[in-house]
């Protein structure tokens, strides 16, 4: 193509933009079934839409991720109801940047650059619409502002987001929930999910979870949590919950949750126990899920059960579903952990260092069936880890031989391993015997006789005198002996 043609197709594109202020738009991103697609394009100021409006009244979802983006300026009106700025540079927001989007519902801003001082109560503000409107929009739903750079927030930042349901804070340096970011969160009295994730806090504030009171799903996983924070009994309706990667040491107990269904404790550096009713508050609990706990070496066989509430002492169990105890350092796990195995959906015991004997023979006769029946994936790694000569044999094998694994004995060793060491102590000796004799007499031929260790022997042997050599011939020997009392002598 001549140089002559290619300026005159840039004409071409110019004149067209200059009749239609859409095409850049579509021209750089990808505009397709109501969705704008302006994903790494590299184009610090893509958010000037201004001049694309005609564009945007019908679109439903716009991405401007992976973008260099620094500022946010005012959006014009749109339909959008879900705007992702995610990977960008952002580190200021103009005042009501977002009050035009009227039907927006989702907004994304994680992975930026925003701080305390980038938000107020006018960022996120967005106009209700005509009040003449039977049905007005009720404002943002989902808010996420994951790994920025928010140290705190400001108390009346989400003042006007009354119906947020969800926010996620995860990745941001809190390290501690203050006064102002307490009473923010406070603010949101419909929220249902709070991630506040690796934001290296170690404690929750006393009361600030009370006014959610719909408030179904807390993460904290990946904090500095070192015990279960009692705090979490103040959460209504709380139905699932994520303390995993927190350095915790031991469970002894959970604060009440009587909607708790879902709990994950997985990829605890330090926890090496859970005692006795641990989880005796967490009645309905559905769902278990503990792994790769590597320290993790004992479950109290009483950890899920509590008493019945109406005096009696009858023991009950809440109906879990799923229970996942892979990868852990279980040794054993006793068979009155859940009160029906028969019923649940989901067991995986993959990973552990278990010990088979006949304390847990009922993994031979019990689970190995019931999991080849339901879930067969979750045997891969269900194997033996002691005694020594059992190492790696899988469990289900064990069933199929209708194989009865052996008690320890009262040192709590196996004793089949005493046969073999026995036997080994007899090799031992019945080897050193003839070899000691053979280097005896290797070593006396060497010296051509015998006698040349009797005139050793002698050399050292001690002079005696001539009375004691007397008294211990057999002419010195008393023969008198005692009878009845009387010393008779033989003559």
């Amino acid at each position: 193509m001549s140089f002559k043609n290619v300026v005159i197709y840039i004409s071409i594109i110019i004149a067209t933009c200059a009749i239609s202020s859409e095409c850049f738009i579509c021209d750089t991103c990808v505009c397709q079934n109501s969705i704008i697609n302006c994903t790494e394009n590299g184009l610090i100021n893509i958010l000037d839409l201004w001049e694309h409006t005609e564009t945007l009244k019908d679109t439903t979802l716009m991405h401007f991720d992976y973008n260099g983006i620094t500022h946010v300026k005012k959006l014009p009106s749109s339909k959008v109801k879900c705007l992702t700025l995610r990977h960008n540079q952002i580190s200021s927001i103009e005042d009501l940047a977002f009050i035009n989007l009227i039907y927006l519902k989702e907004l994304d801003l994680s992975y930026n650059y925003l701080t305390t001082d980038d938000l107020n109560q006018n960022t996120f503000k967005i106009s209700r619409g005509d009040s003449k409107v039977s049905i007005r929009p009720t404002g943002l739903l989902i808010l996420r502002l994951d790994n920025n750079n928010l140290h705190s927030l400001t108390s009346r930042v989400f003042e006007e987001m009354e119906y947020l349901v969800s926010l996620s804070l995860a990745g941001n340096p809190l390290i501690t929930i203050d006064r102002s970011t307490g009473l923010a969160l406070s603010s949101l009295p419909m929220l249902r999910v709070l991630n506040l994730a690796n934001t290296s806090i170690c404690e929750l504030p006393d009361h600030f979870l009370h006014t959610p009171r719909f408030l179904a799903t807390i993460n904290l996983s990946k904090n500095k949590f070192t015990q279960i924070p009692q705090g979490l009994s103040e959460v209504h309706a709380l139905q699932r919950l994520d303390l995993s990667y927190n350095p915790i040491v031991s469970i002894l107990n959970f604060p009440k949750m009587p909607s708790l269904k879902i709990l994950h404790l997985s990829y605890m550096p330090e926890l090496n126990a859970i005692g006795t009713r641990a989880f005796s508050n967490l009645r309905n609990l559905e769902e278990f899920h503990c792994m790769h706990n590597y320290k993790l070496e004992s479950i109290d066989p009483n950890a899920f059960s509590y008493k019945s509430s109406d005096g009696s002492e009858v023991e009950l169990w809440p109906n879990i579903i799923k229970l996942d105890l892979s990868y852990n350092a279980l040794r054993y796990l006793d068979s009155n952990l859940l009160s029906r195995w028969d019923t649940l959906e989901e067991l995986n015991l993959q990973g552990n260092k278990w010990e088979c004997d006949c304390l847990n023979q009922w993994f031979v006769n019990t689970l190995a069936p019931m999991l080849e029946s339901k879930h067969s994936e979750f045997l891969i790694d269900f194997t033996c880890r002691e005694p020594t000569e059992m190492n790696g044999k899988s469990i289900l094998d064990l069933h199929h031989l209708h194989y009865e694994m052996r008690c320890l004995d009262y040192y709590n060793h196996h004793p089949e391993t005493d046969g073999v060491l026995l036997v080994g102590i007899l090799i031992g000796v019945l080897l050193a015997v003839p070899f000691t004799m053979g280097c005896m007499m290797y070593c006396a031929k060497r010296k051509n006789s015998l006698s040349y260790y009797h005139r050793i022997f002698n050399q050292y042997k001690a002079p005696y005198s001539h009375e004691f050599q007397l008294r211990e011939s057999s002419i010195y020997q008393p023969t008198s002996i005692i009878a009845d009392g009387y010393q008779c002598e033989n003559r």
